[in-house]
């Protein structure tokens, strides 16, 4: 379990910082990639759901480019491997999504290949088939934050 007085938890803030601003360098990741499992591992649930990536509720806004153009929705979880984005429409599962995220750290969108993996009236779940490296730390790393400025335990 990750404290917030824990040291992990300052190493934690620190990369996650370094990961939304401008990257993390080869030498982070390993240490990146240990501590944010190890988060991970601290804030799993009790429904026995078992991510592979911290999902944290966390809203951007997202515009689906392809393959029918639909501005404006937003996301209400986001993590390395995907997002869930509020949305009227049903699409189907296994649709290919071509998404623009907008982002306060990036002066362009992210632009984002995504499949889709579940869909309900309302909401529907993606998750990345093609994303650049930098930019699922980024998306890593304002999930850490969102976790982790949640109230201290």
């Amino acid at each position: 379990m990750i404290t917030s007085d824990d040291a992990r938890w300052q190493q934690l803030l620190e990369l996650a910082d370094l990961a939304i601003g401008n990257g993390l360098m080869d030498f982070q990741r390993p240490i990146w990639r240990d501590l944010v499992t190890q988060l991970l591992g601290s804030v799993r649930d009790d429904s026995g759901e078992r991510r592979k990536d911290l999902r944290a509720p966390l809203e951007l806004e997202v515009d689906i480019l392809a393959p029918e153009e639909i501005a404006s929705l937003a996301t209400s979880s986001v993590s390395a491997g995907g997002l869930s984005i509020r949305i009227a429409e049903v699409i189907p599962v296994g649709t290919r999504l071509d998404l623009s995220i907008k982002l306060a750290q990036r002066p362009v969108p992210l632009l984002a290949k995504a499949q889709v993996v579940w869909s309900r009236e309302g909401e529907l779940g993606v998750a990345f088939v093609d994303l650049f490296q930098n930019d699922r730390e980024l998306l890593e790393g304002l999930a850490v934050k969102a976790v982790l400025s949640g109230p201290p335990t």
